[in-house]
Parts: structure tokens; sequence; C-alpha cells
């Protein structure tokens, strides 16, 4: 038995034969109305990522957070008023320890603006000065 896919059309008569007329006329005057448009040209591609930029953006994120855990625990100490031995030792060894984050974040910082992400960063706040 032949499957009604390759079944040969039936001709068209009477009444569809009138909207099948009606409807390529209103297809012929669409297409006429709106032109197919030109063909999208292709994006370029992406620049690569330079692994550099991807590696001084790691490390200030790194320092970032390792200066704001240091911090944190200075200040978590501000309010320790315990007598013991040592208070005063934690209190300026956690200062130390800021000090210390702060330089390494100053030097991860310099680090990334001297990269090409840094270097996107700072063409970007020109183009966009709300940036």
């Amino acid at each position: 038995m032949p499957s009604v896919a390759i079944a040969p059309a039936a001709p068209v008569v009477g009444a569809a034969a009138g909207k099948l007329a009606a409807l390529h006329a209103t297809l012929a005057r669409l297409a006429a109305k709106y032109p197919p448009r030109p063909p999208a040209t292709p994006r370029p591609a992406p620049a690569p990522v330079s692994p550099a930029a991807v590696a001084a953006t790691a490390a200030l994120a790194r320092a970032h957070s390792a200066m704001f855990d240091a911090r944190a625990a200075k200040y978590a100490l501000r309010d320790d008023y315990r007598s013991q031995a040592g208070r005063f030792a934690r209190l300026r060894a956690a200062i130390i320890r800021y000090r210390e984050a702060r330089a390494a974040y100053a030097a991860a910082a310099a680090a990334y603006h001297a990269s090409p992400a840094g270097a996107a960063l700072q063409a970007a706040r020109a183009r966009y000065p709300l940036f």
C-alpha cells in the first residue's frame, strides 16, 4: 500500500482552488511589500583571552580576598578585652598581617593595570565615563 507522503497530490478544484489562489496572491503582495533581507555578515571571532590577563585578574582577586580577611581579623580583635598575656601580640600580628595584605593587594593591582585586562578596563572607562 503506498504511503500518503508519496501519493500524488489531488487536483485542487472548486472553492479550494479560489482559496489557494487568494493565498498565493496575498503571499505575493507581502513578498513585494517586505523584500528579503540581505544575508547577515558573519561576526568577527572574539579576541582570544590572554593567559597573562587571566593570571593577573585571579591574583588581584586572591589578594583582594586576603586583604579583606586580614582586615576582618584585625577588626574582630578590636573588641577583645580579655586580660590575657599575648593580647597585644595578637593585635600587633593582625595589624602586621593587614599591612602585608594591603601591600600585596597594591602590587597585584599594579600588575593588573599593567596587563591587557587592565588596559581594556582603562579603555572602557575612557569610553564610558560612568563605568
